[in-house]
């Protein structure tokens, strides 16, 4: 009787070769929530059409785009029947296959406990611990959904470093419309409990084995992931450069982790701009755009390995830049986009 009732609702069968996965999914959600919805976190980013993080083979069956939005895929990737689930409904029933190394993970929604809120002007940083029961366990450069008072989903980058400690860190920008950020930077507090889901992305450490600099092109809050990276990850015979782009100076508040760093790591290269610096900021350092700063820093013939997060224009931009000013292939780029949310 269940599964006639379901049948009746959920229009199409949506399977995913060899993995055992299969869930019913109708004309009015995307491939990927309802996914979500069934209890599986297929591996995506954006959720929006431009990263093409969550791509799947379509091996049979018909899907279409919701609205008019703009598909990030290229031309080889649509002639070999690539589609991105974050913005397809199903037509009819469906099989397709996931790309790479997709991860399917449980989709858990767990509680967690706020232990410390540090408020800087227009930034949040909130900590917060879950169950000593918990089962979320993430990669480093992951993000996590949490629920907010209309029943939807806000995604935050995890800033800390993995451990069994069940403590996971986010950065939160104030948005004038947001409702998420406008709750966290004004009135949450120690001992409020929120309901997360996740862990979420592909945006981690590739090409660990290649000596490579490693890169880091980052916008506002768009430190948070890379902050869990750097932390994470044995990069000392590595050069790291880290370009962090802001519009005034408090939009860099987490100083005191870049000296630290300067310490901890021999060829660690930091290089900051602000676009737009209050008068007050007394600002001395670069001015102008983060990705305009990259090229007058990065050789065109170093070895690079590129981890941009922040804003779509500077991702769509340093993408552009390094296809065709440093010829830079496709797996030595790795993005991801944070869009506000409308």
């Amino acid at each position: 009787m269940v599964g006639n009732y379901i049948n009746t609702i959920m229009k199409y069968l949506v399977s995913v070769n060899e993995t055992g996965i299969e869930f019913f999914s109708d004309e009015n959600t995307s491939i990927l929530e309802q996914a979500e919805i069934n209890g599986y976190s297929l591996k995506n980013g954006c959720r929006l059409g431009a990263c093409r993080v969550c791509k799947l083979k379509l091996l049979t069956g018909n899907i279409e785009y919701i609205g008019s939005k703009k598909i990030g895929l290229t031309e080889s990737e649509l002639k070999e029947n690539y589609f991105l689930p974050c913005c397809a409904i199903a037509k009819s029933n469906i099989v397709c296959e996931l790309d790479g190394d997709g991860v399917t993970l449980s989709n858990t929604k767990e509680g967690g406990v706020i232990c410390d809120v540090k408020r800087f002007l227009g930034i949040t940083i909130l900590r917060f611990n879950l169950s000593k029961k918990s089962k979320m366990s993430f990669i480093p450069g992951q993000y996590i959904g949490i629920e907010v008072p209309n029943g939807k989903c806000r995604y935050y980058s995890i800033a800390n470093i993995p451990k069994n400690d069940g403590y996971i860190e986010i950065h939160v920008a104030k948005n004038k419309n947001g409702v998420f950020s406008n709750l966290v930077c004004e009135k949450i507090e120690i001992n409020d409990v929120l309901w997360i889901y996740g862990p979420y992305g592909d945006f981690i450490a590739k090409n660990y084995d290649e000596v490579r600099d490693i890169v880091f092109v980052v916008t506002g809050t768009g430190f948070a992931p890379v902050k869990s990276l750097i932390e994470s990850y044995n990069f000392y015979r590595r050069k790291i450069h880290l370009f962090w782009g802001g519009r005034k100076k408090s939009d860099y508040y987490f100083s005191h982790v870049i000296e630290k760093w300067k310490e901890m790591f021999p060829d660690f290269y930091f290089h900051m701009t602000l676009s737009n610096p209050d008068e007050s900021d007394n600002w001395e350092g670069e001015l102008g755009y983060v990705q305009n700063i990259f090229q007058s820093q990065i050789d065109l013939n170093d070895k690079i390995d590129v981890y941009m997060c922040g804003s779509p224009n500077m991702i769509n931009d340093m993408t552009e830049i390094l296809k065709k000013n440093y010829n830079l292939n496709e797996n030595y780029i790795h993005c991801d986009v944070f869009y506000p949310n409308s």
